[in-house]
């Protein structure tokens, strides 16, 4: 029900039912005006993050109504608005991250600047001459100490032994700094940095401490600003890769139809070279047997003439020339 009513409201607008005399004074206000917070429409509203923190951003300028939410995420045209609204968070979110970097540098840097403690005053005049009858007499307790152990009178011995002590006690008071007190302190509260929200902490804190820390508002707050910038940039690396993916594919198949047409080229230039090649074989054989074919004839023509005339000749009475002789008979003489 809510949800046709949401669509008849985007389509028809909320004053449908309203009179004329209601509609004069009456501003409709839709999820796509500008002073509807886009931030809220889509995810959240960083200024609703930080309330009563260092941080607090003040109240938003514009508005805030969770049923021109609802609106929108049952209007046609939500995923279409999603990418805008949600690039314009993005760009808020990355002004107030950087701000926190910056600080959180500086923290840092604060933090590492060790301060090398200052050397040891020099003694006074006074400090210096009681410590000077102090190793005196340090020195002759010792000195009697030792000639007692040789005596054997053990409980002399110890006696002067506790003197002893008491009097190196007195000297470790009189060597005492004053900066050897402090940089106890110091020890005992070392300071450490929120990564997250740039917040000082203590160090080794009781874990009641840490724990209301890590679900304060400003820390919860900037874990989701630097969670959704997170999700920003995986989507869009993604959306790069897709991209990356699809012009490849489209050069591959633009490539694949020139590759085959060139193979195509290719391979009828070399039939069209085999069969040039097996053509000119078949002239060359042909030619060939032609020629072998007018010799054969004229040769057996020339050779059988030859042959028959020889014959002949060899069988002719007349001889070889053809002609008949002419005896010559002898002449007589009267």
């Amino acid at each position: 029900m809510d949800a046709q009513r949401a669509l008849l409201d985007e389509l028809m607008g909320a004053a449908r039912n309203l009179t004329d005399e209601e509609r004069r004074g009456f501003k409709e206000v839709k999820w796509d005006d500008r002073e509807v917070c886009a931030f809220y429409m889509v995810r959240f509203c960083p200024h609703d993050l930080f309330v009563n923190t260092r941080s607090d951003l003040g109240a938003c300028s514009r508005i805030h109504d969770p049923k021109l939410k609802e609106s929108f995420e049952n209007s046609p045209r939500h995923d279409s608005y999603v990418p805008k609204f949600e690039a314009e968070l993005a760009q808020f979110c990355e002004k107030l991250v950087n701000d926190l970097d910056r600080k959180v540098r500086r923290g840092r840097e604060r933090l590492a600047q060790e301060v090398e403690p200052p050397p040891p005053p020099s003694l006074s005049a006074e400090k210096a001459e009681q410590l000077s009858v102090l190793e005196e007499k340090v020195k002759n307790l010792l000195e009697q100490v030792e000639a007692l152990g040789e005596e054997g009178k053990v409980d002399e011995a110890e006696a002067l032994m506790r003197k002893v002590e008491a009097l190196n006690a007195e000297k470790t008071v009189l060597l005492q700094r004053p900066t050897d007190k402090v940089l106890a302190m110091a020890q005992e509260k070392k300071m450490a940095l929120c990564e997250v929200c740039g917040s000082f902490l203590v160090a080794n804190d009781a874990v009641e401490r840490t724990q209301s820390h890590v679900t304060g508002k400003q820390h919860v707050g900037y874990g989701l600003v630097r969670e959704f910038l997170a999700e920003q940039k995986a989507a869009k690396d993604k959306g790069k890769e897709e991209e990356k993916l699809v012009r490849g594919k489209e050069t591959d198949d633009k490539r694949k139809p020139r590759e085959k047409e060139s193979e195509g080229k290719r391979s009828g230039s070399s039939d069209r070279d085999r069969y040039r090649d097996r053509d000119r074989d078949r002239d060359g054989d042909r030619h060939r047997d032609r020629g072998r074919d007018h010799r054969k004839p004229y040769d057996r023509r020339s050779r059988s003439g030859r042959e028959g005339r020889d014959r002949s000749r060899s069988r002719s009475p007349h001889g070889r020339s053809g002609h008949r002789r002419v005896s010559r008979s002898p002449i007589r003489q009267y």
